[in-house]
């Protein structure tokens, strides 16, 4: 099962969960120092991402942090939307706990980075590199996740700490092919604001690694949560297995972890068995999206600090 997940060569590109991808950010300041605002896309892109922020449901806190980013922002970049294959409930879970994928890739040997839950909306991240930063939810519902995270790196590589913030906004829609099977628009929008450095590097640097990588790392981890997804429906108790075993993380993520992949597994047991001809289908790759209204099947609770 752990092969189906993870090859070798996919190895080489994740750098974290879909939510915590914000560590990823934190890790490329290793080799960048820049100044001046570098936008990777049309600033008309950036207007767009920021009228997308629901700041009207944001608490004075939270739009304190969003605000210090936005008004500052050293990169802009809207990664290109990812068409996730994954049952609604799943990927809300999934998106709300970073550290269950990042625990698989540990298990897996694929990263040594590790992710500690220090709250119910408060992360620490360490990438074992020299980069560590904390991670924190503004705010999420069905629709739209907010991200806001401080990280620094220290190490060979520079005479002083490197730091920089990062504002994540991963809107999600939910579509659904001709047999109403069920997918995810993932769109996900990143602000960094670099602290402290000059403007030589970032004309030659970002320009690459962050209009490259950043697309590939979202692109690779959106599509590592959909293999998840279809192994849970295909062996749904070898991820429950699996889920138990995840030393990294407390026992009732494991446990509701576990609770997940089997509901997942369960409901797909049920779908082939009155159309068996489904189990066979590459949907992900030939089907045609709509995009719909939110599933009503997928959590409909909000976080917010």
């Amino acid at each position: 099962m752990m092969r189906r997940l993870f090859s070798r060569r996919e190895k080489q590109h994740h750098v974290i969960a879909l939510i915590a991808f914000a560590c990823g950010i934190f890790g490329l300041l290793q080799e960048t120092d820049a100044a001046t605002p570098f936008f990777l896309r049309p600033n008309n892109s950036k207007k767009e991402a920021i009228a997308d922020i629901p700041f009207n449901r944001l608490d004075v806190a939270a739009k304190q942090k969003v605000n210090s980013v936005v008004e500052n922002t050293s990169v802009f970049k809207r990664m290109t939307p990812q068409i996730i294959d994954c049952d609604p409930r799943y990927y809300m879970f999934l998106i709300r706990h970073p550290e269950v994928i990042v625990s698989i890739w540990q298990m897996m040997d694929a990263t040594d980075m590790r992710v500690t839950r220090q709250g119910p909306l408060e992360f620490k991240a360490d990438d074992g590199e020299g980069t560590v930063g904390t991670l924190e939810f503004l705010y999420g519902d069905q629709k739209v996740h907010i991200l806001y995270g401080q990280g620094a790196y220290t190490g060979s590589l520079t005479k002083r700490p490197i730091r920089a913030d990062c504002l994540l906004v991963l809107h999600s829609d939910f579509t659904t092919d001709k047999t109403g099977r069920p997918f995810v628009r993932a769109q996900l929008d990143m602000f960094v604001d670099v602290k402290n450095v000059g403007v030589d590097l970032i004309a030659r640097t970002f320009q690459h690694m962050i209009g490259n990588t950043t697309d590939l790392n979202f692109a690779e981890t959106a599509h590592f949560v959909t293999k998840l997804s279809r192994t849970t429906e295909e062996n749904g108790p070898g991820v429950q297995h699996l889920a138990l075993r995840l030393s990294e993380i407390n026992e009732p993520t494991r446990r509701e972890f576990a609770r997940h992949a089997g509901a997942v597994y369960q409901k797909a047991q049920n779908r082939y068995s009155k159309q068996p001809e489904q189990r066979s289908e590459e949907t992900a790759r030939s089907v045609s999206l709509r995009t719909t209204d939110a599933n009503p099947e997928a959590a409909n609770t909000t976080v917010s600090n």
